[in-house]
């Protein structure tokens, strides 16, 4: 893909399609060699069974994981050795869920202060690869991450793909925020193919009116199974597609990493004349939440245990958002226990699904709320947390657009912070934004927190939403 040095992106960038198309399908090929090992297997065979567990064989498989994990962390993590030994708390003698509370939730600020220690002493170079992770309030973290894990994660997307009717094998294609051409580039394709994989790759930084033809051209040509990617992506080639007359039709949609808006699902389904499906994962792989063909929210209880609790620590109770926290026995490399993620959901009132699985039921999930960027050239541009994910040295982030040629970029700065820094965020900026928008840095001590005390990582404060033309409506009180 485009990631790399500045030469590797320039070839990239300016090959013709057949050399894009071979260097991308050369690094799918990687990845696949990488997700389809041993463990991807067995978890993928476990989770059709398992899915049809009660919630009592559920939970006692999950207890044992959870120890088996809290032991491993108290050997081989000396952060927790040393919490665990303060506290007095012996994981080889726990015997209940309630014990985990014992313990302090773990917020971004202490992972990312402790993460050497937090680390596993016992990591396997060969097994292991490094992961990162951007996001809204903590950002450019870096950590260990088994293949075992990687493998298993994908176990637990593509079964979620399976009972939505997709199989491996067939044609998916992904709109989420994949740097498969040049922001400046006018004309199609703002796509690549992954032949290794036989996904279809689009550009969510070219998404204009007047480009949006070409790709319901190309979808419809592709005629994919899958169509995933971001919600506010996928929104706009549902709308592109029925205005050009409705020429594609998957089996189903599968959008992650914004929040679903009621009104984006309506149209996708009503659009492409599927089911609009969301999951919840995240990049330290502390929670998956899949949802299922009756429409209901499960929280895995085979990945990870899940805790929803409101400011003072306390469970809530169903109907009330609550924050999620996350003890993730799938990366043995980098251990998170009651670890704040800084996403809220709802607890379900129904403890049982049409659909009969079994596990815990949500009502909603809210991860991140994000807007679109207007830019002078008429894209829309979203899901811009890629330009934080090696900036190492930013506590907190957010992005203003108050008129369409100039965005604000506001930064919490560590006391590390350097003038290269700023660099790389205005690189990775460029990158998405493109060259005709004026790009400005502002420094402060905080930023500011909805009433509902979560921070708003995109402000979008054209009028009315009405410079976004006909094709987007506001979103600002969804």
């Amino acid at each position: 893909m485009a990631y790399g040095s500045k030469v590797q992106k320039w070839f990239y960038y300016n090959s013709p399609p057949f050399i894009k198309n071979m260097i991308t399908s050369a690094y799918g090929l990687k990845q696949k060699k990488r997700r389809f090992g041993p463990t991807y297997k067995k978890y993928y065979h476990f989770l059709e069974k398992s899915q049809w567990y009660s919630d009592e064989k559920l939970k006692e498989g999950q207890f044992d994981s959870l120890k088996t994990f809290l032991i491993h962390a108290s050997r081989h993590s000396k952060f927790y050795n040393r919490q665990f030994n303060e506290l007095g708390f012996n994981p080889e003698q726990l015997t209940s869920f309630s014990e985990l509370q014992k313990l302090p939730i773990l917020q971004k600020t202490t992972l990312r202060n402790n993460l050497n220690e937090i680390i596993s002493t016992n990591i396997n170079p060969k097994e292991s690869h490094w992961n990162s992770t951007g996001g809204t309030t903590m950002l450019g973290l870096h950590f260990p991450e088994s293949n075992s894990c990687f493998e298993r994660e994908y176990a637990f997307r593509f079964h979620n793909y399976f009972c939505g009717g997709i199989n491996v094998g067939e044609r998916w294609a992904f709109c989420a925020g994949h740097p498969v051409a040049r922001p400046q580039k006018k004309k199609p394709p703002f796509w690549t193919y992954d032949y290794a994989n036989n996904w279809l790759l689009l550009s969510s930084y070219h998404m204009t009116e007047e480009n949006l033809s070409s790709y319901i051209e190309e979808l419809a040509r592709f005629a994919p199974a899958l169509i995933g990617g971001y919600p506010s992506s996928v929104y706009l080639l549902a709308i592109a597609n029925e205005h050009f007359g409705s020429k594609v039709h998957p089996k189903a949609i599968y959008t992650a990493s914004e929040t679903l808006f009621d009104f984006q699902r309506e149209t996708i389904e009503k659009s492409f004349g599927c089911k609009a499906y969301m999951y919840y994962g995240n990049a330290e792989r502390a929670g998956f939440i899949a949802e299922c063909e009756k429409g209901s929210l499960h929280v895995k209880l085979e990945h990870s245990v899940m805790e929803l609790v409101n400011d003072s620590g306390d469970n809530v109770a169903p109907g009330k958002a609550g924050r999620l926290i996350w003890t993730a026995f799938g990366n043995y490399d980098t251990p998170l226990i009651r670890y704040d993620i800084g996403d809220t959901a709802v607890l379900a009132d129904k403890h049982e699904c049409a659909c009969g699985r079994g596990g815990v039921i949500l009502e909603k999930v809210v991860g991140r709320v994000e807007d679109y960027i207007l830019t002078p050239d008429g894209r829309f541009v979203g899901r811009l947390d890629h330009l934080f994910k090696d900036a190492l040295k930013v506590r907190m982030a957010q992005i203003e657009q108050n008129c369409i040629d100039n965005v604000i970029i506001r930064i919490v700065k560590e006391d590390e912070y350097e003038r290269n820094d700023e660099q790389v965020i205005l690189k990775q900026a460029r990158e998405r934004l493109g060259d005709t928008i004026g790009i400005e840095f502002e420094y402060v001590d905080d930023i500011e927190r909805t009433k509902s005390g979560k921070h708003r990582f995109i402000l979008q404060n054209m009028l009315d939403g009405k410079a976004f033309g006909k094709i987007l409506p506001s979103v600002h009180d969804m």
